[in-house]
């Protein structure tokens, strides 16, 4: 999400590129506080070597998940369900969130000060987020699942990367059980029958 020649721009944009300053009027602080503020930085630290050189070492925020509400307010989401805007030079191969996802749902999450809604939903974000951290820590899903779809009955289906079918997961009650039978499903009986046989597994 960002890389040596954002970090730059960053930095004359605030007035704060060190590049010919003396040493005396150089501000980690300051240079570490406004690079933090950047919607894909999770933590920066900056320090100063006796030859003058500068180093400034980032870590960058980790998305989990891409959400799509129903108007396309698109975001990314990482595992302390911070948002991020979706910059479309890049592309996270992470799972895409999208269906019954109301724009309200959102914004009363991030207004509330990141604490989940009371909209009148089976599920909150945390339930969400939790689950999708479930599929980015699992090997075979991580790779398999590409798509979480919430249709209208508010039920969960997930769209694989391999296969015609689709997965209807219903809530997300017992979720790591269902993905359990469903990954000796794939394990067994796939390979015997085909990936092409059936048109959804529920």
């Amino acid at each position: 999400f960002v890389d040596t020649t954002d970090i730059y721009e960053l930095l004359k944009a605030d007035s704060i590129y060190p590049k010919g300053e003396y040493v005396s009027q150089i501000n980690l602080k300051k240079m570490e506080k406004e690079l933090s503020e950047n919607h894909a930085i999770k933590d920066v630290q900056a320090f100063l070597e006796i030859d003058g050189t500068i180093h400034i070492n980032i870590r960058q925020k980790e998305p989990i998940m891409r959400l799509i509400t129903e108007s396309n307010m698109q975001y990314y989401v990482d595992k302390q369900m911070d948002f991020m805007p979706v910059d479309f030079d890049y592309t996270a191969d992470v799972p895409v969130l999208s269906g019954y996802l109301p724009d309200k749902f959102i914004n009363e999450y991030q207004r509330s000060n990141n604490s989940d809604s009371n909209i009148n939903l089976p599920y909150t974000l945390n339930d969400i987020v939790e689950f999708a951290m479930f599929i980015y820590d699992d090997e075979l899903w991580r790779n398999q699942i590409v798509q979480i779809y919430i249709n209208n009955n508010q039920e969960f289906e997930l769209i694989p990367r391999v296969g015609k079918h689709i997965i209807i997961l219903g809530d997300l009650e017992n979720y790591d059980y269902k993905m359990k039978k469903l990954k000796a499903i794939y394990k067994k009986a796939l390979p015997d029958f085909g990936w092409v046989t059936y048109k959804s597994i529920n």
